[in-house]
């Protein structure tokens, strides 16, 4: 895997990677060097995404790909050799800086995003030059153009006309049920609540202007939320935590007939969701909204071009969400920031600036 990656400068310079114990160590691989048509990026930020990739972190990574392989024909995971093998690399937030470049099209000194590896170095060709960060956007706000932000404007687009002039509700405060409370006001919804039980990042939903509820304080949260506006009022809910739990309030929380968005990615079996409750009484849609599903009428170049457009009018907030940025040398502590302090850490940011050459 590694020597694959390397082959096709996918990797290079100081490279995170989890080893078969789930420890994350950073490694240094030669810098590969670009043929014709190519450039030479140099990471200036990554962010850890700290749902995914959190799965294939610790002794006990519960990452499916782990444990089972991936078969692309006929699309069904099956026992055998799992599909990946460690040393793991991984990544999907970055933004950087052109330092060679065999293409017009991308000088030297051009800021790039993308959703390459935490890897110091990698190689880009001409699809690349449709990932220019625009002026007026930082490093910050580039590690999730190419990624995150499709993921939310995927998912809302999942949630459709349903949601103009109606309130949605949101579960998770994090870095992704964030942005996609800010998209899904962006794109009409009348209010935008957002469930969380961490009081850190309700006060972050709270300053985006966004209305909060907490979990922790109310014993049922659709309860709450129905006596409140009443049964019909709420079309669509975005589940964003990855809990089975959440999902299952989730579709408590819509109306008949309502529509909810799965994005988190849940781990293991489902505890806590009851199908045969307010699902099957209510004959409520569950839809998949995850990246690896697109939208029919979207593709990701399109996604990425709407969270441009997005950020740059300000109708989202990317880089000044709030994150722990430290060394790329230190991601090993940003992980175990991310798995023993989710009520002070939103995310993580490793820097790569400050480096050997």
């Amino acid at each position: 895997m590694i020597e694959a990656l390397l082959a096709a400068g996918q990797i290079g310079g100081r490279t995170i990677q989890i080893d078969a114990a789930g420890d994350v160590e950073c490694a240094t691989y030669p810098v590969p060097v670009p043929g014709e048509g190519q450039v030479l990026v140099r990471t200036v930020r990554s962010a850890i995404s700290p749902g995914t990739e959190m799965t294939f972190y610790g002794r006990d990574a519960s990452n499916v790909l782990l444990h089972r392989r991936w078969d692309a024909e006929l699309r069904l995971f099956r026992p055998g050799s799992p599909s990946l093998e460690h040393p793991v690399t991984f990544g999907y937030r970055a933004s950087g800086e052109v330092v060679e470049s065999r293409l017009a099209a991308l000088p030297v000194g051009s800021r790039v995003f993308g959703n390459w590896r935490h890897t110091e170095y990698v190689l880009g060709d001409e699809a690349l030059s449709a990932q220019v960060l625009p002026p007026g956007l930082t490093h910050d706000d580039g590690v999730d153009l190419a990624q995150m932000g499709p993921i939310c404007v995927n998912a809302v687009a999942f949630g459709g006309h349903r949601k103009a002039g109606e309130p949605v509700v949101v579960f998770g405060a994090g870095p992704v049920g964030l942005i996609t409370a800010q998209v899904a006001r962006s794109g009409g919804a009348s209010r935008v609540h957002v469930v969380d039980r961490l009081p850190a990042r309700l006060e972050v939903a709270a300053s985006l202007g966004l209305d909060t509820v907490d979990a922790s304080a109310a014993a049922d949260v659709a309860f709450q939320l129905k006596s409140r506006f009443g049964a019909e009022a709420i079309p669509v809910a975005f589940e964003c935590t990855g809990s089975t739990h959440a999902l299952n309030e989730a579709i408590r929380v819509v109306r008949r007939r309502g529509t909810v968005v799965v994005v988190g990615f849940y781990q293991g079996e489902a505890a806590g969701l009851f199908l045969g409750d307010e699902f099957h009484h209510n004959g409520v849609q569950l839809v998949c909204g995850q990246i690896g599903n697109v939208h029919p009428d979207w593709d990701v170049a399109g996604l990425r071009r709407e969270t441009v457009d997005l950020a740059l009018r300000g109708d989202i907030v990317l880089g000044g969400l709030p994150r722990l940025t430290l060394p790329v040398e230190r991601a090993a502590d940003g992980f175990a920031a991310l798995q023993e302090r989710p009520a002070e850490v939103l995310q993580v940011a490793l820097n790569y600036e400050n480096g050997a050459g």
